[in-house]
C-alpha cells in the first residue's frame, strides 16, 4: 500500500447521466479524475490570468482516464459529455498534511525497535 495515500473523506465519487451537471466548490490543488466517459470542467479564473482582475471561467475537456487540477479553488461545473464517472480528489488540509507526517515520522523511530519480520526465511537461506 502506498503510504502517501490516505483513504478518507477526502475522495468523492460521481456518477454523472448525459448532459447531467454538478457545481462542486473544491479547493485550491483538488483534481478531478474522470474514470469513465468524458466530461466538461469550468472553473473561474480569479488569478493573474484574469484580464483586468476579472474572473473568467476556464472550460477542460477531460476523458477517461484523464485528470484536471484545479488551479484557483472555488465552483467548478462538471458536466458530462455521454454516460461518466468521476473522482474528485481533494488535496489535504493543513492539519491533514501535519497529522501525516507526524505519523510517518514517528513510524520510522519504531523502526528499530521492531521485531525481524523474516524469522525462518532468514534461517534458511544460510
Amino acid at each position: 500500500m502506498n503510504p502517501n495515500f490516505a483513504p478518507d473523506a477526502q475522495t468523492r465519487r460521481l456518477v454523472l447521466a448525459a448532459g447531467a451537471s454538478r457545481q462542486l466548490v473544491l479547493r485550491a490543488g483538488a483534481t478531478v479524475v474522470c474514470v469513465d466517459g468524458s466530461v466538461r470542467i469550468d472553473e473561474p479564473v480569479t488569478g493573474p490570468e484574469a484580464a483586468g482582475g476579472l474572473p473568467g471561467p476556464v472550460s477542460v475537456r477531460v476523458n477517461a482516464g484523464e485528470g484536471h487540477g484545479l488551479a484557483y479553488g472555488g465552483v467548478a461545473r462538471v458536466t458530462a459529455i455521454g454516460h461518466a464517472e468521476v473522482l474528485c480528489l481533494e488535496r489535504p488540509g493543513l492539519a491533514g498534511r501535519l497529522l501525516r507526517r507526524a505519523t510517518a515520522f514517528f513510524g520510522l523511530a519504531d523502526a528499530g525497535n521492531r521485531k525481524n519480520s523474516l524469522g525462518a526465511l532468514h534461517k534458511i537461506s544460510k
